[in-house]
């Protein structure tokens, strides 16, 4: 039995004789979230409570999000207010939370797919025929199933202010959000850039210098970003123009985002060669092998020559006041082009079955008669040149 702001909820409970409340899996500030199961369609489902002063709040964001359906969003059963509280009947992801990605450090190229994931998420819903923003996007909102892919929950309800707060010393100058006035779930263009601001604060959490093994990050008190040593320059530079309001190139829109961590995490994707031999692939004679030039090592080419360019990141390393970026040698080893060393090859070397054909047989008994054949004729033809010469 748990106690959720003076609302008692049994685990065990059948809410409309169909879902039953089997386990606790998360308790928060005004809600908990349960694991159930749906006896009618035979599923396991996830059970959020929030209590009867919050039915107004919630049924409004439901109202918005209610035709909701994308891969990257917790999609939503059933809602069923009873006197004590609301039941929201949502889709159950087995995965982990953001704390749990945090203990596991996930790799540069892991962190830029999240929040290429996430903006797709957010574009989705700021679609024209859609038109809603998250406004609440905290580490709470995030879980990553077991195939990797992101999941997205909240859309469209009030902001979790202390959270937001906290992190404004990083280049907001204080202010949390820009738009704390449109209702919660319309889109605004303030409302837009405080989404795309809110991804880049996740990210920041994912890519900071932090203890192994921690659960949360806190904001920087000095306001000043620091980074693991092992994140390339190129990240560090969108992170910085995604939470720096004031950045001459700041990024406000969850498409430039996307734009961005989908070049970067282009670049680093771990190369897996894949097997395609097949029998009419065998090389013939003389032929020579083309030389594979792929997206890959075409998007690495394109993050070394940026590397090559004097960056923004410059600008926030040494400047008192202003944010600093620690020094973070790029991940060559991650960016490398694959490289494969091709010898030079000859006829001699290559097997060829047509290089390597077998002798023919040899007819024995057409050879003699051959043979005596040409014997008569030689005779023939040299018994009458004796005659005419004796003449």
């Amino acid at each position: 039995m748990q106690n959720l702001e003076g609302l008692m909820v049994e685990t065990g409970r059948v809410i409309q004789r169909r879902y039953l409340l089997q386990r606790l899996v998360k308790q928060g500030q005004v809600c908990a979230v349960y694991q159930g199961f749906d006896q009618v369609l035979q599923r396991v489902v996830a059970v959020k409570v929030a209590p009867a002063e919050q039915i107004p709040t919630y049924r409004a964001s439901l109202r918005l999000t209610s035709q909701f359906s994308h891969p990257n969003i917790i999609g939503v059963y059933d809602v069923i207010p009873e006197a004590d509280g609301l039941y929201i009947v949502q889709e159950y992801v087995d995965g982990d939370d953001f704390a749990t990605l945090l203990q596991a450090q996930p790799s540069i190229y892991q962190i830029a797919d999240l929040g290429r994931q996430i903006c797709q998420a957010l574009m989705y819903a700021n679609t024209s025929s859609r038109k809603v923003c998250h406004g609440d996007l905290t580490p709470a909102t995030i879980l990553r199933d077991r195939r990797g892919s992101v999941r997205l929950s909240n859309f469209a309800s009030p902001p979790d202010m202390a959270y937001f707060n906290a992190w404004s010393i990083v280049g907001a100058d204080g202010v949390a959000l820009l738009d704390a006035e449109t209702p919660w779930g319309q889109m605004s263009e303030n409302r837009l850039a405080d989404d795309t601001r809110a991804v880049g604060i996740l990210l920041y959490q994912l890519l900071s210098g932090r203890p192994q093994g921690a659960t949360s990050v806190e904001p920087p008190t000095d306001g000043r970003l620091r980074f693991h040593r092992n994140v390339p320059p190129e990240v560090c530079d969108v992170i910085a123009r995604t939470l720096i309001r004031q950045h001459p190139q700041n990024i406000v829109t969850p498409d430039a985002l996307y734009s961005e961590l989908k070049a970067i995490a282009d670049a680093l994707e771990p190369y897996e060669p894949v097997s395609t031999f097949k029998s009419e692939d065998v090389l013939k004679p003389h032929q020579v092998l083309p030389t594979g030039t792929g997206k890959l090592s075409s998007a690495s080419a394109g993050v070394r020559q940026e590397r090559s360019q004097p960056g923004l990141l410059s600008n926030y390393r040494s400047e008192p006041g202003s944010l600093a970026v620690s020094d973070a040698p790029p991940a060559a080893a991650a960016l490398a082009d694959p490289q494969f060393a091709q010898s030079p090859m000859t006829d001699q070397a290559l097997p060829y079955p047509e290089a390597q054909q077998a002798p023919s047989r040899v007819n024995m008994p057409v050879l003699i008669v051959a043979g005596l054949l040409l014997f008569a004729l030689f005779f023939v033809i040299g018994y009458f040149l004796a005659q005419m010469v004796l003449k």
